[in-house]
Parts: C-alpha cells; structure tokens; sequence
C-alpha cells in the first residue's frame, strides 16, 4: 500500500482554448474558487493553433457571436490529431442544439454549457482528472512491473473523490463480501453509480455506453442477444458496424459471457461499460416490444386466409364476414396486445388510423402522439370489428361516426376504455381513450397546486352553495381537478350527483349519471329530474349552452354547490362567456365563487434534470430579462425517459375567487381585463405567472410555459 499522506499526484496540465484571443478570465476564476484548481495547472491558448505541449485536459471554449461551424470543425480536427487525453467542449446556453448533437458529441469527452453553477463545474473536473490519472497510473503498471501500482481506492482517495475513512471503511466491509470495491462505494452512497463507471472507463481503457445509443437502439439490433442471455448478465445490443457488435454491459471483464455473445452472434464484439439500471430498463423496454411486433407479425400472418378473400372489386366485408375476422383468435390476440402496452406506456389514447396504403397504430404518452405499429392494410376491417365488438357497436355501421365503451381488465386492474369510431376516405379511424383508475387516484395535494392555490380550493369547494368553473381548452386536466374536488368532499352526509357526456372515472359513493341524446337523455332534462333528488353537490360535466348554463346557475342560488367546466382561455373571460350565452350579470354574479383556469406541461425527467440558463429571446418572451440571473432546468435525456428528457405531465392553474371588487364589476358589465387586473391585484397569479414559478422550481421547462400559454 501507498501512504496517502506521503504520496502525492502532480498536477493535472489544462489548456483552455479559445477561438480568438480573449479573456478566460471566468473559466480560470472558476476552476479556482473550487477544489479543482488545487489539482490542475492552467494554461490557455487559440483553438487551431500549434500546441508547443501537450495538455492532458483540453476545454475548447466556444464564444458567443463566433462562427459555429469553424468551432466544430476545429474540435475535430483537435480530437483527431491525439494531441490530449480528454477534450471538453464548452459552449455558452444559446449554442445551437442540432450542432451538439451532430458535430460535437461523437468525438468530445463531454459537452458542458456555460455559465454554471461552480460545484457542477468542479465535480465534472475532477470526475476527468481522477479517471485520467487513474488510466495513467494503469498504463505505468504495464510498462514498468518493478512499479507499485497505485489502487483504484487510492486513487480516488487522492483525488478527493472519497475520504481516506471512507475507503478504510469500504475494504473492511469488502472483506466479508464477494463484491467488488467499486461496487461497494457506490452501495455505501460515497460514489455514484455513473462515476464508478467512468472511473472503471480509464481503468480499463473501455468505452462508455451513452444515453443517446440507448434511446436510439433499433430493436433489429437488439434482437441479435437473446432475451434470457441479456436478462441473465444484464447486457443489451446498442449498434452493428458490418461485423462487429457494440454490447453495453455491467462487467466487460466476464470472459464467459464475451465468448457467449461471439459465438451466439458469430460478430466480434466490441463492449461498453454501462450502468445497470440503464441497461435493464432498456432490455424491458426493446424485449416487450421486439415480443410485441413478433406476437403481432405472427398474428396477422394468421389472418391471411381469413381476410385475403377481400377482392374482386368491393373492399367491404359483409357483416357476417366482419365478425368472422373480428372473432379470428388472432386478431384477439392483437387489439390485447394493444390496448395492454398502451396502459404499460401511461398512453391516454390509442389512435388507429387507416391510410391508402397502410395502417398506422400510435400512443398519444404525456399529450405527444408516437408511432408504435404498422400492422398491414388488410387487418384493418378486423381490427375494427373486434373493438366494436367488445364495445357493443353495429359492426355492420362503417358510413356514420360511433361512440361506444368497454372495461378492460389487466390482473386486478380495471381500465375503462372510451372508443370514438369516425368514417374518413381511407376507411374507419378508431380513438381509444385509456381512463385508467389506478392512475386517476388523485387527491387534491398532489394535482399540482401551489400552497396558496389549493388553500383557495379547499375553502371554495366546502363552501355549501355557488358555483366551481374550471376552464381551458380539450385535455387539459379540467375533469381530473373535478373529480379530485368531488373526492376531497365525498362523505356519507351528503348527497353528490354528476351528469357527463362521457362518464369518465367512477367514483365509489356519488351517482354519476351518463347523457344519452338518442334517447332524450340530454343535460337538461337530466338535471331537471337531479333537482327532484334532493342532491347537496352537482357536477355537470360541462355548460355548453343557455339552458344548461341557466338551470346551474338557479342551482348554485338555490342552496347546491355545483362544480362545471367552460372553454375559455383564462378565468376572466369566463365570464364574458357566461353573459354571451345570456346569463344575467346579477345572477352571475351572486352564483359564482370561484374559476380556475389550468394547463397541462410536460415534466422534466427528475433522472437527467440539470440546471442551465435559456436564451435570452426566451426569458424575454416572458419578461423575465431583467430579473437576476434566474435559473432554469431542463432534462438531457436518459434511458428512464427514453431520450426525450420529459416523464410525465403536471398542472398549471390560474385561480380567481370571486370577491366583492370583481362581484361588482361583473354587476357593471366591466371588460375581462378589468376583471383580470382586479383579481391580479387580490393576488392571483396568470396563467404565465404559475408557469414561471414551476419552471423556476425545476418541474418543467421554460418552452413548456411559452407554448402552454403563448394565447394568453
């Protein structure tokens, strides 16, 4: 053993270049107000130039207002000379995406955007400097075998990475275990997984499995290992380059399983280091749906006699031979598959789309639709007889739209599934709409309201009487927050009845009542006989004319507290719609108590979120250029959210009690931006402005805002 406190490293040679001669200034105060600048020496120079030395860290800094594409040519003429260990691009926050992705990544260490934070800086530094001197330590041991070989663990003791009591700490637990030491650092908390990995990188002098190959494996490539090879040893199959196979892996020095892949795949194989967890969401996520494409492959190759026959001039089927194909068991088996990896993936719907030639089956996950099947023309009339099967339509309808519903059950998981069938010129497009209650157990505390906000909600929704609007376009979360307000308030004392067109969730305790037209079952003939119920709270599902709109307002004065919703764009003009539509400003304004308007954004993947400062059209956009230095977030991408850098969705709501001072400007018939300005003045927060404080807070992105509430 070394003595760490006898022994110590030299520093590590840095060169920051520039593309002109400027002030490095910042980046050298940077590395110096941390703990890396006691373990480097500095240097600086002009990107292109003659290097007199050679550095053994590089940091390429790109300047704002300079010549994007003479940068990136430049850092790959530097990466390609192997002058340096390790190259570092660092370019400013408005650096153009598209030329990271394409220019830079493949051939740099690592990208960073500036400014940041300090300690972000530092721990990326000296991540390098440790894994550099550790893979220099290694090459010397090679060389020279009279040399003692400085070990992992004090290595990274050295480098500051862990504590000299940690390590202590980590080889005493080692000795009754048959673990590996790195394996034990990360398992006591003192490194991370991903720096075990790197560290292990220079040890070994073996490439690191990114997020990017993860999220853009195609599943041909995937499928060359077999799945209980790769669930076995926890590998997967990233790219092919003609004969040879990149494999990431969690330990690349496992003899058995590199002889296993070479001779299962007859490639050479080429391994990359890569983080457990990472691997294995991507060896569930490719399998499952490598399983899927061959189930559904297999499955409308069964078809073929059965739906082949559709010739001889009509591409119709007969009724008869409709729900022949629909009851084929393949065919079964496929809308199975179907709607189960749709709730698998949180899909909200499911769209089946016929097109001249083809068919095209997509997920819509966190309000973005996504391609998932192309399943062939001739399996589509199947397809749809079997959805209106099991929702109880006319299968021989195929000229006028359909509205039906069916129940799905997955294990002990129920799943109600609204289905829209709509004729269009290429044939009968399907929309599923997945209503999932396990999903849906939402309460108040977690849709997304701010502290202030869900006391505003609180106190409204217990109030005995008035009126509860929310508002916003289709998708936006309004019955989610009605149902959540429902719940918040069910007890055995009162009694709650909903009318809606559809009923989307049932909820155990409250009557739910389901409008049906045909039959004369409309919202107001329903909500008509609801009075005579003796109902204490009502929820309409949504006031789309004069009548419905008149009936709930006489409740809301008559002793019922009713929730409904609107589609406006902010609270205020909500009520403009209301007297629009011929509700009087004194009943209006003696029914309501409060509006809420809300969006839906998507989240930032809590796995790969990471700080950064937008560009300043952006902030400007939102007014927030003067502000100091304000602080955003956005995710880069990983396997937990497949490269996108988002996972999931959440509320943005702007909440508007009706007081005194806008109860009165409701009586004078005063304009939504006076309305507005007052509610403002009371303390409500925009639409914008709720948008800015959850950006701020590091739950969604700035872009998300923009677009959510460009409108407003």
């Amino acid at each position: 053993m070394i003595d760490l406190q006898t022994h110590t490293m030299p520093k590590t040679t840095l060169c920051i270049l520039t593309q002109v001669q400027s002030n490095v200034g910042p980046v050298v105060k940077l590395i110096n107000a941390t703990e890396s600048g006691d373990h480097v020496s500095v240097t600086q120079g002009i990107l292109g130039d003659t290097f007199t030395e050679s550095p053994e860290i590089v940091i390429a800094v790109h300047t704002a207002g300079h010549d994007v594409n003479d940068y990136c040519e430049k850092v790959k003429i530097l990466t390609s000379m192997a002058i340096t260990s390790i190259v570092i691009a660092m370019v400013p926050k408005d650096f153009p995406q598209e030329q990271i992705d394409d220019s830079l990544i493949l051939c740099v260490e690592q990208v960073l955007r500036y400014p940041m934070p300090g300690p972000d800086f530092s721990r990326h530094i000296m991540t390098h400097v440790a894994s550099l001197r550790i893979k220099i330590e290694r090459e010397k041991s090679l060389t020279d075998l009279t040399r003692n070989q400085v070990q992992f663990g004090e290595l990274l003791v050295e480098n500051h990475i862990i504590s000299p009591e940690q390590l202590a700490r980590a080889l005493d637990y080692q000795k009754g275990a048959d673990q590996r030491l790195g394996d034990l650092l990360v398992l006591l908390g003192f490194i991370t997984e991903e720096q075990k990995v790197h560290f292990l990188s220079s040890q070994l002098s073996v490439g690191i499995a990114s997020a990017r190959q993860y999220a853009a494996t195609d599943l041909a490539t995937v499928s060359l290992i077999p799945e209980h090879l790769a669930r076995r040893y926890t590998c997967i199959a990233l790219e092919r380059h003609e004969k040879r196979l990149r494999v990431a892996m969690v330990d690349v020095l496992d003899l058995h399983l590199l002889d296993s892949l070479r001779d299962t795949t007859n490639l050479s194989i080429d391994p990359l280091l890569g983080i457990s967890d990472d691997i294995q969401r991507t060896i569930d996520r490719c399998y499952q749906d490598i399983a899927s494409q061959k189930d559904a492959s297999m499955l409308i190759a069964d078809l073929t006699d059965s739906v082949e026959y559709v010739k001889n001039g009509s591409e119709e089927l007969s009724a008869e031979e409709a729900a022949a194909a629909g009851a084929e068991l393949g065919i079964i088996k496929l809308v199975n598959l179907l709607i189960a990896h749709a709730i698998r993936d949180r899909a909200s719907d499911i769209h089946i789309e016929p097109m001249s030639e083809s068919l095209s089956i997509r997920y819509r996950i966190d309000g973005e639709l996504h391609t998932v099947m192309s399943p062939p023309k001739r399996s589509h009339s199947a397809i749809l007889t079997r959805i209106k099967i099991l929702s109880d339509l006319d299968i021989a309808e195929r000229r006028l739209p359909q509205d039906g519903r069916m129940v799905a059950k997955i294990g002990s998981r129920e799943v109600d599934i609204r289905v829209s069938i709509l004729p269009t010129v290429f044939g009968e497009k399907a929309v599923l709409r997945i209503l999932d209650k396990e999903a849906f157990e939402k309460s108040v505390a977690n849709l997304g309201f701010s502290h202030d906000d869900q006391l505003v909600f609180k106190k409204n929704v217990v109030k005995p009487y008035g009126m509860i609007i929310v508002t916003g376009p289709t998708g936006s979360g309004k019955s989610t927050t009605l149902y959540s307000g429902i719940q918040s308030i069910k007890n055995v004392t009162r009694n709650i009845v909903t009318v809606e067109d559809p009923v989307e969730f049932h909820i155990e305790g409250v009557n739910q009542i389901q409008v049906n037209n045909k039959i004369g079952l409309t919202f107001e003939s329903a909500l008509r006989s609801i009075l005579r119920q003796d109902p204490d709270v009502i929820l309409i599902g949504e006031i789309r004319d004069a009548e419905t709109a008149d009936i709930a307002v006489k409740m809301a004065l008559t002793g019922h507290l009713v929730f409904s919703t609107l589609h406006t764009n902010d609270a205020a003009s909500s009520i403009a719609r209301f007297v629009d539509i011929g509700i009087p400003p004194l009943l209006l304004a003696s029914s309501l108590n409060l509006i809420i308007a809300q969006r839906l954004v998507r989240k930032i993947c809590a796995n790969c979120k990471v700080s950064y400062t937008p560009e300043d059209e952006l902030l400007e956009q939102l007014d927030l250029i003067k502000h100091a230095a304000p602080v955003f977030y956005k995710g880069e991408g990983c396997v937990h959210c497949n490269g996108i850098g988002y996972l999931g969705r959440c509320g943005i709501f702007e909440m508007m009690p009706i007081t005194k001072e806008i109860r009165t400007l409701i009586l004078r018939g005063a304009p939504s931006m006076d309305i507005a300005a007052s509610a403002e003045a009371a303390g409500m927060k925009t639409l914008r402005q709720a948008g800015i404080d959850l950006a701020l807070q590091g739950f969604t992105t700035i872009e998300q805002i923009i677009a959510a509430t460009t409108e407003l």
